[in-house]
């Protein structure tokens, strides 16, 4: 299996894990989803930095991958401040 391929399979597996992570969500414990889910956007960030280093040393353009990192480092971000959220809230009760 190439580079490329694994990348790919492994972005298909982290984008079936946000279904699992919805389908098993029953609302319960707040901080152990918010916990869950922040780690499945950094699994998904870490997979698509792999991807953009992978096509520049392959001298390609790395351009949309990077703009797909940006997005993401969006999502880790607003998935911890929500973890940290729900964490701090649970303290406090």
């Amino acid at each position: 299996m190439s580079r490329g391929e694994m990348i790919e399979e492994m972005s298909e597996l982290a984008e079936a894990l946000f279904e699992i992570i919805e389908e098993e969500d029953d609302g319960g414990n707040e901080v152990r989803a918010a916990v869950i889910k922040a780690l499945a956007h950094q699994n998904l960030f870490n997979i698509e930095l792999v991807a953009a280093l992978n096509t520049i040393a392959s001298g390609g353009n790395a351009s949309a991958e990077i703009d797909s990192l940006v997005m993401n480092m969006k999502s880790v971000h607003k998935s911890l401040v929500t973890a940290i959220t729900a964490w701090s809230d649970e303290e406090t009760e």
